[in-house]
């Protein structure tokens, strides 16, 4: 198998073979495309590909429409369609919860932030194909150069609610939202292979002396890459994406995870890289929000 960032294939210049589907775009709009391309005036249409596929070249890597965006090693990458879309390629991990499922979870709690909305998803080769909608606006890590201190403060204000609110979705399992498994690297002991089973994800978290009487919904990758914020604020308005860490947690991991991962960190260019996840941390626990993070630095070395 090809390495997932190289699961795009260009057929023509209005033609792609992705895994086991053919996506095609044309000018105008289409009532039977999967989504419709207003900024490009052009319309995409997913269909699955004949058997044997037609003749392919590779993605270029500079194409003017399909952009790689996220590549993280052999194991997922993401690709911008156009104005409208993204395409996430994953390598299955065995018993996760799917992305999508989650994201289908999230909708229907009528959330009052935006999320991405499914336009097409399948699975080829142990691979996931999902396709989903942008949410417009742009990251908070581009974002957050422009933005002075109010902007700043107010984005993290908006983080903690968004906390808030998903805790008060409750579970029986620390797991994903159909009883599989959560891929929460940060819960696997350092040095020991990935084991993702709710026992012994809850284990961890007992032997830190988190409460685990009850399981809360949590997101667990709000870093400011997957806050998408006006383009220029006015109503200060956000939305996230990456579902795919997303499930049933203890309570007391909701702080813990800003404490400890510098995967939330702003970018590398940012003075001060650690503001974000320090600050909304911060905020967390001035709303009753506990810290285990010296307890978990204690028990994953």
């Amino acid at each position: 198998m090809d390495p997932v960032r190289e699961s795009i294939k260009q057929v023509d210049e209005n033609t792609w073979l992705i895994g086991a589907l053919i996506l095609h775009r044309c000018n105008g709009y289409s009532d039977t495309a999967t989504w419709y391309d207003q900024g490009a005036y052009s319309s995409y249409t997913l269909s699955d590909a004949p058997n044997p596929s037609p003749p392919f070249v590779p993605l270029p890597a500079d194409h003017p429409t399909i952009v790689l965006v996220y590549d993280a090693g052999d194991s997922s990458a993401v690709w911008s369609l156009g104005n409208s879309a993204f395409c996430k390629v994953k390598l299955r991990v065995k018993d996760t919860t799917r992305e999508a499922t989650t994201l289908e979870f999230v909708q229907k709690q009528k959330p009052t932030f935006e999320i991405p909305r499914i336009l097409h998803t399948a699975e080829y080769n142990d691979r996931s194909y999902l396709f989903l909608s942008r949410v417009p606006g742009r990251t908070l890590s581009d974002a957050w150069p422009t933005l002075d201190d109010h902007w700043k403060h107010h984005y993290v204000n908006s983080v903690v609610k968004i906390c808030q609110s998903l805790e008060g979705w409750k579970g029986d399992m620390l797991g994903g939202v159909d009883g599989k498994y959560i891929p929460e690297q940060y819960l696997v002991k350092y040095g020991a292979d990935y084991n993702y089973q709710p026992e012994i994800l809850q284990q961890a978290c007992e032997l830190m002396g988190m409460d685990c009487s009850e399981f809360v919904f949590y997101h667990s990758d709000l870093g400011p890459g997957n806050i998408i914020v006006e383009d220029v604020p006015e109503t200060g308005s956000v939305g996230i994406i990456d579902w795919e860490a997303a499930g049933y947690f203890p309570r007391g991991w909701i702080r813990t995870k800003f404490r400890i991962s510098s995967g939330l960190d702003l970018p590398s260019s940012v003075t001060d890289v650690h503001w974000w996840r320090w600050e909304v941390q911060k905020s967390l626990g001035e709303h009753g929000f506990e810290d285990y993070s010296k307890k978990w630095q204690s028990w994953w070395y």
